[in-house]
């Protein structure tokens, strides 16, 4: 099937993404992975009028180690997560979870952002959600109330996941 017909927005920024949010509200929904949405779309079971494409913007991807911490962008696929060298020392049992998540096309595509966001609200977060404000960076917790499937109703949207080093199984 075909979507309905939608606006499109390729911000090239955080605050770009965050102030395209702010103005189109529950009108717009995120695109990024895409694994999520475009299928409701298709199937049209989701139409909203404005999609803001966050995949371009720099920054949200990759995986940095820092002392005790891991910190993985929100657009870091699964498939990086998979092979990483770094995860693979420090959290193997992220990098071996990463490795069995859906079938390939979904490994290469999808992000952990997204199957952060989209994870049923009852279960338990596995990591702490990073949040990107135009004021700075801070940590949520927890479900935070939600206005879009990466952005709380206080315009935070998820950039990055924190994981602890040495994750065991």
């Amino acid at each position: 099937m075909i979507p309905a017909a939608f606006e499109y927005f390729s911000p090239q920024s955080v605050k770009e993404a965050i102030g395209l949010l702010e103005k189109h509200g529950d009108d717009a929904k995120i695109l990024a992975g895409g694994h999520s949405l475009l299928p409701i779309m298709k199937l049209r079971l989701a139409q909203p009028k404005v999609i803001v494409d966050i995949g371009r913007i720099s920054g949200l991807s990759g995986i940095k180690a820092d002392g005790q911490k891991v910190a993985i962008g929100a657009l870091t696929t699964h498939d990086a997560i998979e092979r990483d060298a770094v995860l693979k020392e420090k959290c193997p049992l992220l990098a071996e979870t990463a490795a069995v998540i859906g079938d390939m096309q979904v490994r290469n595509r999808g992000t952990i952002g997204g199957s952060a966001a989209r994870r049923p609200r009852r279960r338990p977060p596995p990591m702490r959600r990073r949040a990107s404000t135009p004021r700075g960076t801070s940590t949520l917790r927890g479900n935070s109330a939600r206005i879009s499937p990466r952005c709380t109703r206080s315009g935070r949207c998820c950039s990055r996941r924190r994981a602890p080093s040495n994750a065991t199984r």
